[in-house]
């Protein structure tokens, strides 16, 4: 049995639609950076629900869905996808004139991803329009590359979820095993400050580990936002 997901051959259709009117990235996208387009597919589908079809049924009832739904659904993914080439171009860009990565010798601390999601105290529904960053020390948490945010910015689609994935950090020689301390900070002018603090053990690895594993991530539990009283 094969489940195909038809947001994805919509939005590809989309993107590629696209692309003549954004001339810029177009040309871009086309040259060295030609994972371009697939890293705009994958903006989009994370913030768009899927929909999912088995069979030539499934695909007839998606026929049948309002049309002003339909409507609504192409205008969501239209302005992403314009959202993605901005962020995209201005990542991939950002990350071709980073200096070359130094060279992974010896031992790592190699984080988990860490996932959670953020709910509106007052009445529980998914918060959005808002940042919330991970820090240590104070300062902003090093991501593993420029495609992953710090801070994380939650938009509407995605049900309050936050995702960071650290970037490893060298072990010192003879070091095996090391405490690191995080915080989760919102400041958001309609909510009370949150700061929830973050405590992983890791032990050192002979690798520099740079792909993602969603069966270690390490989960924070739901955590909530109150509006301010003196609003």
């Amino acid at each position: 049995m094969r489940v195909h997901n038809l947001m994805k051959d919509l939005v590809i259709q989309k993107v590629e639609e696209m692309l003549p009117v954004h001339p810029s990235f177009s040309l871009w996208a086309a040259g060295e950076q030609s994972g371009a387009k697939l890293d705009v597919v994958c903006y989009v589908l994370n913030r768009i629900p899927p929909q999912y079809v088995v069979s030539g049924r499934g695909l007839a009832y998606s026929e049948t869905l309002d049309y002003r739904e339909k409507l609504q659904k192409l205008a969501d993914v239209t302005r992403l996808v314009k959202e993605g080439m901005e962020v995209v171009g201005s990542r991939r860009r950002e990350r071709s004139q980073e200096l070359p990565l130094e060279t992974h010798d010896g031992k790592f601390f190699n984080f988990p991803s860490i996932i959670g999601r953020l709910l509106d105290g007052s009445n529980f529904s998914p918060a959005h329009d808002l940042s919330v960053s991970l820090l240590a020390d104070g300062q902003l948490v090093p991501v593993i590359d420029p495609n992953w945010q710090n801070p994380y910015r939650l938009i509407a689609n995605t049900a309050g979820t936050y995702l960071f994935w650290p970037r490893p950090v060298p072990a010192q020689p003879g070091e095996t095993l090391r405490i690191f301390k995080f915080e989760l900070a919102v400041e958001d002018p309609r909510f009370e400050p949150l700061h929830y603090m973050v405590e992983l053990t890791l032990t050192a690895e002979n690798d520099f580990v740079d792909f993602v594993n969603t069966t270690e991530s390490y989960r924070i539990k739901d955590l909530y936002l109150f509006p301010r009283d003196d609003l």
